[in-house]
């Protein structure tokens, strides 16, 4: 959408400059609650699903938990007040307005 190479350093400005006042932490958002609809749409046998679905067995260090990919996106839905987003994934009409809105929604 805005045309950044993830290897290009740019400055806040230049990031404020070329994204033409969007705001990018939601963009970013919204992009995150598009693929969770990819992902959950995508067959059971893809790498990227078997992924995202597998919990992850052993231990860790005890330190403070790490925010989890899927856990901050559930979250957002939550603060969009989607419940039931499993079911919503389906229709993909449906689950374009959701991104819309949260690209939209000042809270994210």
């Amino acid at each position: 959408m805005f045309n950044i190479i993830y290897t290009d350093f740019r400055t806040i400005r230049e990031l404020e400059e070329v994204s033409k006042g969007e705001n990018i932490v939601k963009w970013i958002k919204g992009q995150m609650i598009s693929w969770l609809g990819h992902l959950e749409r995508m067959e059971d046998d893809r790498m990227p699903k078997k992924i995202f679905t597998r919990e992850l067995e052993g231990t860790r260090r005890k330190v403070r938990p790490r925010k989890r990919w899927k856990e901050e996106v559930e979250r957002d839905l939550q603060v969009l007040g989607v419940s039931r987003w499993r079911e919503l994934v389906a229709d993909r009409k449906k689950w374009k307005d959701i991104v819309r809105h949260a690209k939209a929604h000042s809270g994210l």
